[in-house]
């Protein structure tokens, strides 16, 4: 009984997967996705795909490393010595105050 039973369940999802058929999209389906892909190119894409090309990013590189260049190299460290060092006594005056904190107390009592 019970065999015969799950025969007949067996047979009927088998008779199910008979009419079933492929999948298939919609027509035009690619073409319109290739179409929404192109027009999506806004300001900040345009801009990214031109800041990413090797030459632009090989010159940005020059740029700032003969600016780093110059700035080493045109700096005058004898003009600027002596307001430096003051600069620097003024800040270590600053940090150099006494200041108490709560474990260091005084024991008014004798």
């Amino acid at each position: 009984m019970k065999d015969e039973f799950l025969n007949k369940k067996i047979d009927n999802v088998l008779q199910s997967l008979d009419s079933i058929k492929k999948a298939s999209p919609r027509p035009f389906l690619f073409t319109r996705i290739e179409a929404r892909m192109q027009k999506v190119k806004n300001t900040w894409s345009m801009l990214a795909s031109f800041a990413g090309r090797p030459a632009v990013a090989f010159v940005c590189i020059c740029f700032v490393l003969i600016l780093n260049v110059m700035v080493i190299f045109l700096s005058n460290n004898s003009v600027n010595s002596a307001t430096q060092q003051d600069t620097e006594i003024a800040a270590a005056d600053e940090y150099n105050q006494a200041t108490a904190t709560l474990y260091e107390f005084e024991n008014i009592k004798p």
